[in-house]
């Protein structure tokens, strides 16, 4: 892993605005360069232009790791990173791998990543700390270390600057038993304002649907173990040419079936057509609340509904269990214009909510064919509107029924 370029500044605070971290910079599409990535390290300014050509919102760029003798790794390369990021509407988000044996050197590398400036004055837009690494044993030794640096950082930080976490895949902390018992998870989701799984199902699963279903578990384990329901997520799916397109649509399918805030494959170079396909349907979330899939019936209002209902601005999920037979769905439409909103069952498309005209119109229906409903599995229902961020359409549904 390598990065960074530009001009250290120690005596610079980390951030001089005062408010709640922007999550802008994990929202969306992303993609991965580490310092060993030399075809990008050559050439920043094409990597990225690359990147923005797919639909790329964020580069997460590793500045240094444990093992290298820089703080920052190619510092004018880096400064080259974020500039070219900048001039294309991207973000830039610093990352660092700890190995926890020596806190001080960790640290001191966080700070020059989130200090770092280009010879301009431009600066990464969020930092993530990589932690993975299992140097230091117990792992119970490990987690105060961990949990130690990190609230050095949070510290020095600023409570205005927006950190991330990228953590190992809940599923896989379980199964690799003795790798990292007793994580810290709620203590981090203190500290951090995004999680960053590694999910990394290409070393775990094979087959559409159980990438589906991995990437699934683990955004639900780690909504369970931090306690938090809306726990804000960008989720890494897995090595990017070990992943068939078919399993990319899925895992793209489940990052969308739960809202999170953005998803990307590792990394930039092994990313294929492909898989660009695929992932320009990350949506560039807000953090929805209340967490998607839904589960029906559903009362409230959900979609865009201007001081109503602002949570899920393109497209709103519910689930529910198998069903044999053809069903119906009933609800009413907010602000919907003809063709505005679809409607889809298990990602075919079903049918479209007709238009409501400026306020909440009256109940309507769309049948749910028995072709396209499962009866073993659940079904995922979707709602999904023209627009997309930042200009979100306005539109709502509500008193939703499946009978």
């Amino acid at each position: 892993m390598v990065l960074v370029a530009g001009l250290l500044v120690p005596s610079a605070p980390a951030r001089t605005e005062v408010g709640a971290p922007s999550l802008g910079a994990y929202r969306g599409l992303a993609s991965w360069v580490d310092i060993f990535e030399s075809r990008a390290w050559r050439r920043p300014g094409r990597a990225v232009a690359d990147m923005a050509s797919h639909g790329v919102r964020t580069l997460f760029l590793e500045t240094s790791n444990y093992s290298q003798r820089r703080a920052v790794v190619n510092r004018a390369a880096v400064g080259r990173f974020i500039e070219a990021a900048h001039d294309r509407d991207m973000a830039v988000v610093a990352w660092y791998l700890p190995g926890f044996v020596d806190l001080r050197r960790d640290l001191r590398r966080s700070m020059a990543a989130i200090r770092f400036r280009t010879p301009s004055g431009e600066r990464f837009d969020s930092f993530a700390l990589d932690i993975e690494a299992s140097i230091v044993d117990p792992p119970s030794r490990r987690t105060k270390r961990l949990l130690s640096l990190s609230r050095r950082i949070r510290t020095r930080a600023g409570a205005g600057f927006t950190l991330g976490a990228i953590i190992p895949s809940p599923v896989g902390i379980e199964l690799a038993g003795d790798y990292w018992p007793g994580f810290p998870y709620r203590k981090l989701d203190g500290i951090y304002d995004v999680f960053v799984p590694m999910g990394y199902f290409t070393y775990h699963v094979n087959g559409a649907t159980k990438v589906h279903d991995e990437t699934a578990e683990n955004i639900r384990m780690l909504r369970a173990a931090t306690g938090n329901p809306t726990v804000p997520v960008h989720l890494i799916g897995g090595i990017a040419d070990r992943a068939s397109a078919a399993e990319t649509r899925e895992f793209v399918r489940a990052v969308r079936k739960h809202g999170i805030l953005g998803a990307s494959l590792y990394n930039w170079s092994l990313t294929r057509r492909r898989h660009w396909t695929e992932l320009r349907n990350v949506p560039t979330n807000p953090l929805q609340s209340p967490a998607s899939p839904l589960t029906l019936p559903w009362a409230e209002a959900v979609g865009n509904v201007p001081g109503t209902a602002e949570g899920h601005p393109k497209e709103v999920w519910f689930e529910v269990a198998g069903q044999p037979g053809t069903r119906t769905l009933t609800f009413e439409a907010h602000g919907v214009d003809p063709g505005e909103v679809e409607v889809w069952v298990n990602w075919a498309l079903v049918g479209e909510v007709a238009a409501s005209g400026p306020g909440w119109g009256s109940h309507q229906s769309v049948q749910m064919p028995d072709a396209v409903l499962r009866d073993s599995r659940p079904n995922v229902i979707g709602f999904v509107a023209e627009g997309d961020h930042p200009d979100w359409n306005e539109w709502g549904v509500r008193g939703l029924g499946f009978s």
